[in-house]
């Protein structure tokens, strides 16, 4: 299955399969029971817990800013296991941002 939905996604630019995988990701979040069963794996062992200058996570594994940039699968990505989530960036007024393409693909391993 994962071979062949690789192959299908491959077709498409990266920023798109990034908006499709993030938003079936929030649809699929939303069926009843299913936060807890992912959550239920993850948030299981207490000491992956970290606190640091005052702020305790969950777990020390991390996502980055630019992945969520309009912090719009907070939940989402909390669900599948980050212990934290930084978001950005968070301006006063809209702005275009760079130009596309923004994600790319390594050739060998398409």
């Amino acid at each position: 299955m994962y071979h062949f939905l690789r192959k299908v996604l491959f077709w498409f630019p990266p920023e798109e399969v990034h908006h499709l995988s993030m938003n079936a990701l929030s649809v699929f979040s939303k069926v009843p029971g299913v936060k807890k069963i992912f959550r239920s794996p993850v948030t299981a062992n207490p000491s992956l817990a970290k606190n640091v200058f005052g702020l305790t996570f969950s777990n020390p594994v991390g996502l980055a800013a630019g992945f969520d940039k309009n912090a719009l699968y907070i939940d989402e990505l909390e669900m599948i296991g980050f212990g934290f989530i930084e978001t950005g960036t968070v301006t006063p007024k809209p702005q275009d941002g760079n130009p596309k393409p923004r994600l790319f693909r390594i050739p060998e391993h398409k």
